[in-house]
């Protein structure tokens, strides 16, 4: 492997819900991993000898368990996920050593068996940015991106998402299906959403269906 390659070379979204999740370290990295692990519907943990003021308030109205306590192994059983999130590189090492499954480690991430993109959300779109390089070149990478997905974006996918489900009824086989959406979303559409026109994307997408329900009752007849 060369050295512009990373070793995070597999992209997955994880589905949290309900998973137990487990972090070690009270500070405001704890913080921040806190709000996206219960955005993400995890049961989560966290340990640490003190917390900081933004931890506690992270902490507030949501379900989390803190337990004032130094690491120790026991902490980990059962999680599926683990953050070492501590100040102490030492620590985050053998938090890293001892976790059962998944781990990100904050201070040597190279130790991690999974590492966390920087994300740009918009509605029911998730868009993962990862460089692997520079943050501050993530982070202008982020901004130029969200620049390019405006709402219309995020409101035409759950259109889609309907349609979707209009389309699997109709009489058909998969291959059928996956070669109408390819042929069906286009740049075209891409540029009309961009230019705030999500009607006439829209009726072009559903004058689409038509003509594949068309196609499927003559293949039928």
């Amino acid at each position: 492997m060369s050295q512009k390659e990373s070793v995070f070379a597999y992209p997955a979204m994880l589905n949290l819900q309900d998973k137990e999740c487990v972090i070690i370290g009270g500070g405001s990295v704890a913080a921040r991993k806190l709000v996206s692990l219960c955005a993400a519907g995890a049961r989560v943990t966290v340990a640490a000898p003190q917390f900081s003021p933004q931890l506690m308030q992270a902490a507030e109205s949501k379900h989390v368990k803190l337990l004032a306590v130094s690491y120790n192994r026991e902490l980990l059983l059962n999680a599926f996920l683990v953050i070492a999130a501590t100040d102490n590189m030492e620590v985050n090492r053998q938090v890293t050593a001892d976790a059962p499954f998944l781990c990100n480690n904050v201070t040597e991430p190279e130790l991690s068996n999974f590492t966390v993109p920087s994300t740009i959300k918009s509605g029911s779109i998730t868009v993962a940015v990862a460089t692997g390089g520079v943050p501050a070149y993530t982070r202008l990478l982020k901004t130029h991106l969200s620049r390019a997905l405006p709402p219309a974006f995020a409101e035409f996918n759950d259109f889609l998402s309907g349609v979707r489900l209009e389309v699997k009824q109709i009489p058909s086989t998969p291959i059928q299906r996956t070669d109408f959406w390819r042929r069906t979303l286009t740049l075209e559409i891409l540029a009309l959403l961009q230019q705030g026109s999500i009607t006439i994307a829209k009726e072009k997408i559903l004058h689409a269906v038509n003509s594949f329900r068309a196609q499927s009752q003559n293949r039928t007849c």
